[in-house]
């Protein structure tokens, strides 16, 4: 991967957009690395390997874009990494029948 600064970036706009197009860049600053560039093709190609099938549909059918999708896959899947957790440490909640008739009576509760 290409490593450009900041200032570099900055000063040479068309130029980093080039380079973007044959490959990431890592932009730093002050010799620390704050962000990368992908092109919109390496974009899609992350997306198609990282999202799930149904954001994946959400993306082709325009609902959501790319950059959106990628994010909101990282929380999904931020979340089930913390379930599992809670799960391993004993503390989940066991679905079984006697769960659903709770959860019936406190829906049917709330109703009234």
């Amino acid at each position: 991967m290409k490593t450009m600064s900041a200032l570099d970036a900055k000063n040479s706009f068309g130029v980093f957009l080039d380079s973007v197009r044959r490959e990431p860049v890592t932009v730093t600053k002050n010799k620390r690395e704050v962000a990368a560039m992908f092109s919109m093709e390496d974009l899609g190609e992350l997306a198609n390997a990282f999202l799930a099938d149904p954001i994946k549909a959400d993306v082709d059918a325009g609902k959501i874009g790319i950059i959106d999708a990628l994010m909101a896959q990282v929380k999904i899947n931020k979340r089930i990494e913390d379930g599992r957790k809670v799960i391993a440490s004993g503390q989940g909640i066991e679905m079984n029948e006697e769960y659903f008739v709770e959860l019936r009576a406190r829906a049917l509760a709330r109703r009234k």
